[in-house]
């Protein structure tokens, strides 16, 4: 008799790895990329760069105007209710430009590419670097559905946003490109572009701490409230490469990332976003 299969097999959301902290930043406080390995220096090695500068004009990626945004509270399961920002983009379907990693492309979401055998200065504190595994459906989760439903696989991947006072850096080690979900949020004239950066394995992307956009002056025309930006990402679609026919579960990424404590601190904690239409994330090759 053939055994039971009226299930699908598992489905792998995300595997964490062995996480360390990271070295004093004082006595080590270069980050070298060494083809998709992160190590801590005390002096420039190969290729120096320095973060990109900050550029709120740029715009890449698919572009939504009018938007709405609003707070509302999340009532998970096992831990106390936290305050999110809801968005509505006013579109049944919300799509993501995938483009590849560039330098112009990345600092168009506030990020700085850091390719193999380049060296930049990374003097941050409070940080670990840690080892995951993510599926090529982690993105379709949503951890703010709330009474114990955060680990429940849906029908689509909506939009999950943060950004937070702490620096991240996301090494892409193959065999696949890594993928980052980022967007450049406009709150004060209602505007919003969303990509997602293929990372080719061997380089990585950097990003540095970030803050709410302060608010506008009296008197700012709309030009200079639309270079008030706050620049978000997700990774949950790191995956995102595997999503072909016969591709793999699953992608192998490095993190560096907050520490618990960094993590739940008041004035460095992320900030969650939501918008829950679907998604759409196309291949890039």
């Amino acid at each position: 008799m053939p055994p039971d299969q009226s299930d699908f097999d598992p489905v792998l959301f995300i595997k964490d790895g062995p996480s360390t902290p990271l070295r004093d930043p004082k006595q080590y406080p270069y980050m070298l990329n060494d083809r998709g390995v992160g190590s801590q220096i005390e002096t420039p090695v190969g290729v120096p760069i320095t973060l990109a500068p900050e550029a709120p004009a740029l715009e890449r990626g698919a572009t939504y105007r009018d938007i709405a945004h609003w707070q509302r509270t999340v009532t998970p399961k096992d831990w106390p209710p936290y305050e999110i920002t809801e968005f509505d983009f006013r579109v049944p379907e919300v799509r993501y430009e995938p483009l590849p990693a560039t330098a112009e492309s990345a600092q168009a979401f506030g990020a700085t590419l850091l390719r193999d055998g380049q060296c930049l200065y990374f003097p941050y504190e409070g940080l670990v670097m840690a080892e995951y595994t993510y599926g090529k459906w982690a993105g379709y989760e949503s951890p703010y559905l709330g009474d114990g439903r955060s680990r429940e696989l849906l029908t689509w991947n909506a939009t999950d946003l943060e950004y937070h006072d702490f620096a991240h850096i996301f090494f892409s080690r193959g065999p696949e490109p890594l993928v980052i979900t980022v967007a450049r949020w406009r709150p004060y004239v209602n505007e919003i572009s969303l990509a997602d950066l293929w990372v080719e394995p061997g380089d990585a992307l950097v990003i540095p701490p970030k803050r709410m956009a302060p608010p506008p002056l009296p008197g700012m025309s709309e030009q200079e409230k639309r270079l008030l930006v706050v620049d978000m990402h997700n990774n949950r679609n790191s995956a995102q490469a595997c999503r072909r026919y016969d591709g793999p579960p699953g992608l192998f990424t490095v993190t560096v990332l907050a520490d618990a404590a960094v993590m739940s601190a008041p004035l460095t904690r992320p900030y969650y976003h939501e918008e829950k239409q679907p998604t759409w994330h196309g291949m890039l090759r």
